[in-house]
């Protein structure tokens, strides 16, 4: 199970930025949870309450169900999210905690002189202490390119606004980055330097925007995709990497298999530079579920901030029905926010059988192992759904892909994926 994780990034030295060099680069995954000493319960508690609270924002920028999205201010999901980095910045280079957001396109951190900031773990960034930080112009591209801008004295000022109410507003400047665990190289990006900031950081100094936005940290790399493999052991440590789809599966024997990123649905074109996929359908056992084409008209979000998989409505009751159907279990007294939970009488949770699980979209036929949806509690003789009723478009979470290569084909516009023992 997959909640937030903590992504090491040490240094390098170059400046060249290269699909060879950043090939070479892993970067390591910690989860949020490890040395909490929680229970399974209180895992699947926490863990569900962040992916509905994730959803909730997902969900708003959708116009078609929440008249506050058709206004004209700009905002990102943010909210609850899962990873956290820790980004060496500045000369000499001083690491930093950031947010993963592949939801939002802006990197930025709290900085002084600070009129507002939230509380943070880290010292918060002095600029005036770094050789390397400098103003962008009103006139510099990326500075065109934010949505929400301001210009003084021709330095460039940004302001930033997430769904939950989190903010940052400051400088927008250049500055050097030092990335990987086995390399030395230096990149030089934009990161908003936050000097009125609010809402919630979760205990991170900033946010690291990952979309496909060109303010983004993946698209200022210029890297052709990243890829994880998430384990489901929160003492064992995740391999983050950039590179191509032959340098990320060259070592994988199993099927590899890809779909399109396609458009965002309607009413939520601000969400353009987000991954979006196309879902067709739904197999449980060897039946393949009766849903409606139109279920699916609205695509489905593949979200690095989310535990949880969200369906919607027809197909979540349809695939619920399908397994209840097949397994016989009954409704638990033990309830989880909105995650179904069934008894399962004499048999322990772990020891009931279930049918094979196909997602099906263009390209790609996903075989979701038992584990990636159904959550076992032996001690409370209880088994739970791992997939939620999604309220607007639905979202492919971190849990459904446990064990496997994920790649975001950022080169060629799609999501490759393979079984692998992460």
């Amino acid at each position: 199970m997959h909640f937030a994780i903590i992504l090491l990034l040490i240094s390098f030295a170059t400046t060249t930025q290269t699909t060879s060099i950043f090939g070479d680069i892993q970067l390591e995954l910690t989860h949020i949870d490890h040395g909490q000493n929680l229970t399974k319960l209180e895992l699947l508690t926490r863990a569900a309450h962040r992916s509905r609270a994730r959803a909730s924002l997902l969900h708003a920028m959708d116009c078609t169900s929440n008249p506050i999205s058709r206004t004209n201010i700009p905002f990102h999901a943010s909210g609850a999210l899962e990873f956290v980095l820790e980004l060496a910045i500045g000369t000499p280079p001083k690491p930093y905690p950031f947010l993963l957001d592949t939801g939002s396109g802006l990197i930025w951190t709290q900085c002084k002189p600070c009129s507002k900031c939230m509380k943070q773990p880290s010292p918060i960034f002095d600029p005036s202490k770094s050789s390397t930080f400098s103003h962008l112009s009103c006139s510099d591209n990326l500075c065109q390119a934010l949505s929400q801008s301001n210009c003084t004295r021709n330095q460039c000022q940004y302001f930033y606004s997430y769904a939950d109410q989190t903010y940052s507003i400051g400088d927008f400047a250049r500055e050097t980055f030092t990335l990987g665990t086995n390399s030395d190289v230096k990149v030089s990006m934009a990161i908003g330097c936050g000097h009125t900031n609010a809402g919630n950081l979760n205990n991170s100094s900033g946010i690291a925007g990952f979309s496909r936005d060109e303010t983004s940290m993946v698209s200022q790399l210029g890297i052709p995709g990243f890829s994880y493999c998430m384990n489901d052991d929160i003492n064992k440590r995740t391999l983050l990497k950039f590179g191509t789809q032959e340098e990320i599966f060259r070592d994988i024997k199993a099927k590899v298999q890809a779909t399109k990123f396609v458009d965002p649905p309607p009413g939520i074109e601000a969400y353009a530079g987000l991954y979006f996929v196309s879902m067709t359908g739904i197999t449980v056992g060897t039946k393949r579920l009766s849903i409606p084409k139109s279920v699916f008209d609205k695509a489905i979000m593949v979200d690095s901030g989310s535990t949880f998989t969200e369906l919607p409505n027809v197909a979540y009751n349809k695939l619920k029905k399908a397994l209840q159907s097949s397994t016989k279990w009954s409704p638990s007294n033990i309830t989880i926010l909105d995650l179904e939970c069934f008894s399962t009488g004499s048999i322990r949770p772990s020891q009931v059988k279930l049918p094979k699980l196909i997602f099906h979209f263009p390209g790609m036929n996903l075989d979701i192992p038992r584990d990636n949806y159904i959550v076992d509690m032996d001690e409370k003789g209880v088994m739970c759904l791992a997939i939620m009723n999604a309220d607007s478009f639905g979202i492919i979470g971190n849990n459904l892909q446990t064990n496997m290569q994920v790649l975001y084909d950022l080169k060629n516009s799609k999501l490759v994926i393979a079984p692998n023992q992460c």
